[in-house]
């Protein structure tokens, strides 16, 4: 694909800019099958992002993606020649926009919903100091799900310069859901603004019927008739809905909208996947790819826990799933169809999952919320006043727990640990394995005095974890190595499979190690920690997760407590105060030292102790 300058893509003729936007569809395709990433809604995108490039004054004017992962197409239009190449890659560009990377990154997103009110935010700041700046936000129709957008709406001023373009496909990640879907598909009328447009310019050839006809219409939306439109309530003015895969009415309304120099709405129909008849067909599959040669070791966590969820349903009808736009990722879509009636997918609403799992729970039933766990953040309040507080018997799945690779800082789950181990009443369990997760979850739903945080990774099961600790108890160790001074090597989740081989690999050289594992990480009986952790005369904690206020420092105030620290040397690995970019999880966990190798050399330098 020939590369443009901004210059040079605004100077081209529309006719050209389509053309344009054709061969970005094939680079898309080409590129992103073989890095990975977020394919089918950049596909359904282009002409939105091309005609926000041409007809928006980048950088003065700011462009902001509430749907991160959407800004593939601004990110070519507008970053140096080949820097496409290292999109998600170690050391590349994020997958997601990133105010440190470029000056037309305005705002850094990555969850669903906050694009609105930054844009506000940009809107009182140029106000307050003398700027005549556009922002525009591009949010998508499953946005609307959650309530921080509708938050925004209620706050816009009618001298905020800004224009929320509504990309409505009718998609989140699976199909949108509930009652605000109906009332995008009532608007869906494709090519209406065009026909009011020209039908204005005609009447206006005749004056005195144009004022007239201006008046019956304006009396008509004060109030003689109820109120039509959801945006002109909040006070924008509406355009659309029209085709936002035709490059020439995408612009003509961005420009209509800076012309009128009024908040704005511009309500565009896509096609997520559009141009690429496997991705049209099957968006869902297609939002987000693996790269090229990628492949599983087995069976995910994610599936495992669908199949476990299954099995519980059969044998207790109380339990129901719920989740937040993410039926197929979660693993749900097996439960979805078995028990379509103890199914609710309420949208990208996580706040409103929580709480309405909780009323689930306080009227009989057994509900298990599965959501990934940078996405379970918004949901904290929920769970510490409307879950814990209530002692309601919720479980919550944390997917994607610890590194989740090239989407990056954004979602990471490294947060939910210091999070839910700060709750009283809340037990927080890491499986490794899947007889460990089929556990947890029957143990959750037969609770009946509280919460229940059951977390694993973006992965599948570790083999070498299974075979030392078969039994599934909340804490077990194994040894490795003879010798009477061991060292310890504390952890959990996919992190103990590497200190099992770190283990096996330094007992050939003399080391004696001890790696003692917890699969309950709060909730397990304290009194099991002398006989771990005694013979022990260093302690090496190892976690995936952030140091600050996480597992390892509480359990080490817990072994201090009791007197099981004293006279022995203690170290932490873990991620420290910061946020970990993206790349492959192998290359992360390089990165923060977890990796095999860097383990080692921890071992070897502890014992010189």
């Amino acid at each position: 694909m020939k590369r443009f300058s901004l210059s040079e893509i605004r100077a081209m003729p529309v006719e050209q800019a389509a053309v344009t936007c054709g061969e970005l569809r094939r680079f898309l395709w080409d590129n992103v099958t073989q890095s990975g990433g977020h394919m089918a809604s950049n596909l359904g995108i282009v002409e939105i992002s091309m005609a926000l490039v041409r007809v928006m004054d980048l950088p003065f004017d700011r462009v902001i993606y509430d749907t991160g992962h959407q800004c593939y197409v601004h990110k070519i239009l507008t970053r140096a020649e080949g820097a496409f190449s290292t999109l998600r890659s170690f050391g590349g560009i994020s997958g997601f926009p990133s105010r440190v990377e470029s000056e037309y990154d305005a705002f850094g997103t990555g969850h669903s919903g906050t694009g609105l009110s930054a844009a506000l935010g940009f809107a009182a700041a140029d106000r307050l100091q003398g700027r005549d700046s556009w922002t525009a936000v591009v949010l998508g129709d499953g946005a609307f799900t959650g309530g921080m957008v509708f938050e925004a709406l209620n706050n816009v001023q009618k001298q905020d310069r800004v224009i929320l373009i509504l990309n409505d496909n009718g998609m989140s990640i699976s199909k949108s859901t509930g009652r605000l879907k109906g009332v995008l598909g009532r608007m869906r009328t494709r090519g209406y603004y065009r026909l009011k447009d020209r039908m204005e310019r005609a009447l206006k050839k005749t004056p005195r019927l144009h004022r007239a006809l201006e008046r019956v219409k304006n009396y008509l939306k004060r109030g003689a008739i109820p109120q039509g439109n959801l945006f002109e309530a909040y006070g924008l003015h509406y355009y659309g809905p029209a085709d936002g895969n035709d490059l020439e009415q995408v612009e003509f309304l961005l420009r209509e909208a800076k012309r009128k120099d009024r908040p704005a709405v511009i309500h565009l129909c896509t096609k997520k996947g559009k141009g690429k008849r496997e991705a049209e067909t099957d968006p869902s599959r297609y939002h987000g790819i693996s790269p090229a040669g990628s492949r599983s070791d087995g069976e995910s966590f994610s599936s495992l826990f669908g199949e476990s969820l299954v099995s519980l349903a059969r044998e207790d009808e109380r339990v129901c799933a719920v989740t937040a736009a993410m039926t197929d990722g979660v693993g749900l879509a097996h439960f979805a169809e078995k028990f379509p009636k103890r199914f609710f997918d309420v949208g990208i609403a996580e706040e409103h999952a929580a709480t309405f799992a909780a009323g689930l729970a306080a009227a009989g039933m057994r509900p298990v919320f599965a959501v990934y766990s940078t996405f379970f953040q918004r949901a904290f309040d929920q769970l510490l006043h409307d879950c814990a507080l209530q002692k309601l018997p919720v479980t919550f799945c944390l997917d994607r727990a610890g590194l989740v690779g090239q989407d990056g800082a954004t979602h990471h789950g490294m947060f939910d640990l210091p999070l839910c181990l700060s709750v009283p009443g809340v037990r927080v369990v890491a499986p490794c394995g899947k007889a460990e997760l089929e556990r947890a979850l029957r143990e959750a739903v037969s609770r009946t005095d509280g919460p229940t945080v059951i977390r694993y990774p973006k992965a599948s099961p570790a083999p070498l974890t299974e075979k030392y600790f078969p039994q599934t108890a909340p804490v077990e160790w194994a040894d490795a190595g003879e010798g009477e001074e061991k060292t310890a090597l504390v952890s959990f989740g996919r992190t103990v499979e590497t200190c099992l081989r770190v283990a096996e690999a330094l007992a050939e050289r003399g080391y004696a190690l001890r790696v003692v594992r917890f699969a309950v990480l709060k909730g397990f009986d304290p009194a099991c920690l002398t006989e771990a952790f005694a013979p022990c005369r260093r302690i090496l904690f190892a976690e995936e997760g952030i140091l600050e206020g996480g597992f390892s420092q509480g359990l080490w105030s817990i072994l201090s407590e009791r007197g099981l620290t004293e006279g022995k040397k203690c170290a932490f690995r873990a991620v420290t105060d910061g946020f970990v970019t993206h790349g492959s999880v192998k290359e992360l966990l390089h990165e923060v030292g977890l990796d095999e190798e860097n383990l080692k050399k921890e071992v070897e330098e502890f014992a010189k102790t």
